[in-house]
């Protein structure tokens, strides 16, 4: 994201090797927007793994107890990781900067596929109560909240680029390869300029997966 960063009177901070916005400059005007209208923030830094075939749900119901039963397309989640469950044998572990490294060394790596996906992927969070246009400007998805509940998981694209789609209660995460983050940032900014949308920072919206934040 150093490219779009160059762009903004940018803060930094360093989290877990990675450099994130911690605010774009102006952090009363991105409160406001996250109130009234919406704010992209990045969450690339967060941890990202993936299991796979083998006994998948027997490994993560190691990590957080009751994800083995949760279906597919849903998911499990506490304030420091979600797991969402994408296929009957295939999961993806979402959890806070760094946690990835314990949470590594729990997973029997003998009885399922498992890749750090951390540095793979990116993440980026859509906020505030006007988010709804910026994805419907955004993506062909059928995404109304009736249809498409806090903890549900989707697998789709957004402006053409694949991702992973996790809902909240106030958040939209989006998990998509990281060399077309800027590609896609850029993108979400420029059909949500009309509705309101301003890029944010961790501080404005600290990393956490709880489904009814």
């Amino acid at each position: 994201m150093s490219g779009i960063y160059r762009n903004y009177p940018v803060k930094l901070a360093e989290i877990s090797g990675w450099q994130i916005a911690d605010n774009f400059g102006n952090e009363e005007k991105e409160f406001e927007h996250l109130k009234n209208d919406s704010v992209l923030v990045d969450w690339s830094h967060i941890g990202k793994i993936s299991l796979s075939q083998g006994d998948a749900p027997g490994a993560v119901e190691r990590i957080l107890s009751g994800t083995s039963k949760i279906k597919p397309l849903h998911s499990s989640s506490n304030s420091d990781m979600a797991v969402l469950r994408l296929t009957m044998n295939d999961y993806l572990i979402l959890c806070q900067p760094g946690m990835e490294i314990d949470l590594l060394t729990k997973i029997d790596s003998k009885i399922t596929t498992v890749i750090n996906q951390t540095g793979a992927q990116g993440c980026l969070v859509l906020g505030g109560p006007r988010r709804d246009e910026v994805l419907q400007r955004s993506t062909a998805v059928n995404l109304r909240r009736d249809k498409v509940t806090p903890g549900s998981v989707l697998q789709s694209s957004i402006h053409t680029i694949n991702m992973t789609f996790f809902r909240t209660k106030n958040f939209e995460i989006i998990v998509h390869p990281r060399n077309l983050s800027e590609s896609l940032y850029n993108s979400i900014m420029d059909v949500g300029i009309g509705v309101g949308l301003v890029p944010g920072g961790v501080s404005i919206v600290p990393v956490s997966f709880e489904e009814t934040k």
